[in-house]
């Protein structure tokens, strides 16, 4: 997966992310949109603590070495 690192990237993905919660919200009630924050919020939580336990690539590659599969 491609890592955003630069600042335009990060300023797109802010701008998105405000354009898709504008769109969300649009016709729900104050409660509706509560609730739905609350969905995303738990959402990326969970998300955020999936990838600690995601080897990264190095990781896979040095188990694979040890295992003779890579050289």
């Amino acid at each position: 997966m491609r890592r955003f690192c630069s600042l335009g990237q990060g300023g797109d993905l802010v701008a998105t992310a405000a354009a898709l919660s504008v769109l969300i919200a649009q016709g729900k009630t104050a409660e509706q949109i509560e609730l739905l924050a609350a969905l995303f919020n738990v959402l990326g939580d969970n998300l955020s603590l999936l990838a600690l336990k995601v080897p990264s690539e190095e990781d896979c590659c040095c188990q694979e070495k040890d295992q003779g599969r890579c050289s």
